[in-house]
């Protein structure tokens, strides 16, 4: 069987070189925006990955991509899909990242038309790419997947909560298995790093500013505790989503329990570490002076005192997370030194 994956960037080029190693056939729909070009025409370059170039806003490319999964199955008695992750997004809260239409177009209409292929086409699960931060910046106690949505600000982020409950809707209608997997901010070297400050999470832009010789800000406004998460870890989430999928929606509990029994859909927290930015700087500074680098951090306001913790239903499929951010980004900072140079 066949994996689908629509977008090849930082996420999705990881995940298919995780599913690749594993023997597994990959389609992947790409459409060139805020990824790396040389990455992706590697990756089309294994045997077992087959890139469909197209816009995962047509309908005619989603088509296509979904055809190539169905057609990879070789059996018409056999689920054709596996698994489909639903990656592809205008991720990022710049605002100079993507003029709003360009968003709503991505992150709102096609998910729809991704989630209608997956049903058309026979697929087993779907987990699409949500955020942590549809809780908000407000956060207090225990964070479970019961927690309701927050206060958002920006657009992209907004759209999460829009596409997790198209996803529970369309799951209950069409008879899908889903996963809205909440990610942590991911970071990490991975086989596609972007350059693009707009484009990068703030551990991978502080290491990159690092490498540069430039100082690493932090407003005092902005120094409130995030939740994080590895890129490793993020790839083993979105397996483990997958391959748990049946289980995880099962196995929601309280509130919860009912939307998930009858829509066949749930959500998932993916976060390994909670760290401010201000700590985020102090870790990239350390990693820094110790490779000779003259890196100063300016505006480190005081940590906030509260703190809160995250509870998963991954822990339920056997998901724990490995990488911490202090043993990590020694490897992100070398890789924009050796670029920078």
């Amino acid at each position: 069987m066949a994996h689908l994956i629509t977008g090849l960037g930082y996420l999705g080029a990881a995940l298919a070189e995780a599913l690749l190693a594993r023997g597994e056939r990959v389609v992947a729909l790409e459409n060139g925006f805020s990824t790396v070009a040389p990455v992706v025409t590697r990756l089309a370059r294994h045997p077992n990955l087959q890139l469909v170039r197209g816009s995962v806003n047509s309908a005619r490319s989603v088509e296509r991509a979904f055809a190539a999964a169905h057609a990879d199955a070789g059996h018409a008695d056999a689920a054709p899909i596996d698994a489909v992750y639903h990656l592809a997004a205008q991720a990022s809260a710049h605002p100079e990242a993507a003029p709003p239409a360009y968003t709503e177009a991505t992150n709102l209409v096609a998910p729809r038309l991704v989630i209608e292929a997956a049903a058309r086409h026979g697929a087993r699960r779907i987990v699409y790419g949500s955020s942590f931060r549809v809780y908000g910046d407000e956060l207090s106690g225990i964070v479970t997947e019961a927690t309701p949505y927050g206060r958002i600000g920006d657009l992209s982020h907004l759209s999460k909560v829009y596409a997790e409950k198209l996803l529970e809707m369309l799951c209950a209608q069409l008879g899908l298995t889903g996963v809205s997997l909440r990610l942590g901010v991911v970071y990490g070297r991975g086989p596609l790093m972007k350059t693009d400050p707009r484009f990068l999470t703030v551990p991978n832009l502080f290491c990159l500013r690092a490498a540069r010789g430039e100082t690493l800000t932090v407003h005092a406004g902005a120094n409130r505790p995030i939740g994080f998460l590895h890129l490793d870890d993020a790839v083993w989430s979105l397996l483990s989503a997958a391959e748990g999928a049946d289980r995880l929606v099962s196995g929601t509990s309280g509130a919860d329990r009912r939307v998930a029994e009858t829509s066949g859909a749930c959500a998932a927290n993916a976060v390994s570490e909670i760290l401010t930015v201000g700590e985020v700087a102090a870790i990239v500074g350390r990693l820094a002076n110790e490779r000779g680098l003259a890196t100063r951090v300016e505006g480190d306001a005081p940590a906030p005192a509260e703190r809160w913790s995250v509870a998963s239903a991954l822990d339920g499929v056997g998901f724990r997370s490995r990488r911490t951010m202090a043993e990590s980004l020694g490897a992100v900072l070398d890789h924009y030194r050796s670029i920078a140079t």
